[in-house]
């Protein structure tokens, strides 16, 4: 029987990142089990949904790209004058080398059908994780208006979580979790974000605002824990609150954790449109290529050239420290 998320004292918070981790672990498989029992304690945003369901083909296509990389690298070439002298042994070392590569070819182009099925599969969300997610997505829920406000208000003020280029995400997650924390006295973050947990030997640390919103909340100390994996964070659910979770075995965990750990990190423009970012790029270039500008040494003004004046170019200004950092 279906548990509305409002009826359950303990709730379970899992960032876009973690649901995103999914599509590029080899491993996977084995935490879609504890998803789908626990689906009545994991508290959804629709934020959260349309971060995952706008991102998780880019993610999973660049996952592939990277892996093709090592496939291409297989193809190897060794210079026929450091081989063995023998004619024959030349002759067989060479024939080895054609059909190793070969068959480099031919796995490459299986591959490349295989990406090809796989991106299909989760655009159309057909494939397994996708439909073990629309169940706990199904009940995501929407931002009031006083939540969108008060998100609005705290990226204007630079609060955690979220980063100040990006529109409105984290800071919305936030403001809902903050609601539904009211009538429950534990709450588990797994998040490999910083913005809302430093790690630091293995263990993460609750951002020190975020925590101060809650002991406001709560007026008291708040019962709330940060993993930086779902097999961790299942575990101690576990073990905090007696309801039981299937989880992988120890060594599938921690084989787990160590392929999610060795993941890259996905780009810090996570939120970001993207979309409105490359036309932004692709009308700067097209007005650096029109303009052209030279200086001519024996002039002192520059001279301009191209379909553009000089009024047209978007001038190159030094960047800002925050710009450097990336913030």
């Amino acid at each position: 029987m279906e548990v509305s998320i409002l009826d359950v004292k303990n709730l379970i918070f899992i960032d876009s990142n973690q649901y995103l981790d999914l599509y590029r672990m080899v491993n996977a498989k084995s935490l879609l089990a504890p998803l789908r029992e626990r689906r009545d304690y994991i508290f959804v945003t629709s934020q959260i949904v349309n971060e995952v369901q706008r991102r998780k083909v880019s993610v999973l296509q660049e996952f592939f790209v990277n892996e093709t990389k090592k496939l291409n690298r297989s193809n190897i070439l060794v210079p026929c004058h450091l081989l063995s002298d023998s004619d024959a042994e030349l002759k067989s070392t060479v024939e080895q080398l054609s059909e190793l590569r070969e068959k480099i070819e031919s796995t490459g182009k299986e591959y490349k059908a295989l990406i090809h099925d796989a991106l299909e599969q989760v655009s159309q969300s057909k494939d397994e994780i996708s439909r073990v997610l629309a169940n706990i997505f199904s009940r995501a829920v929407e931002a009031s208006a006083g939540e969108l406000e008060r998100a609005r208000v705290r990226k204007e003020r630079g609060g955690p979580p979220g980063k100040r280029a990006d529109p409105l995400g984290d800071q919305l997650s936030w403001e809902q979790i903050l609601s539904q924390c009211q009538a429950k006295p534990k709450l588990w973050i797994i998040t490999r974000d910083s913005d809302f947990a430093t790690k630091h030997d293995g263990e993460l640390f609750l951002n020190a605002a975020l925590y101060d919103d809650l002991v406001r909340l709560y007026e008291s100390p708040p019962e709330v824990f940060c993993f930086g994996n779902i097999p961790d964070g299942f575990k101690h659910f576990a073990q905090k609150t007696g309801i039981a979770v299937q989880l992988p075995t120890p060594a599938e965990n921690e084989t787990i954790k160590k392929e999610q750990d060795s993941l890259p990190p996905l780009d810090w423009l996570t939120n970001y449109d993207d979309g409105g970012w490359a036309a932004l790029q692709a009308t700067y270039s097209a007005a650096i290529r029109n303009a052209n500008l030279f200086r001519d040494a024996t002039l002192s003004e520059p001279v301009w050239t191209g379909q553009g004046g000089a009024a047209d170019v978007i001038p190159v200004s030094e960047a800002s420290d925050d710009d450097k950092k990336g913030v």
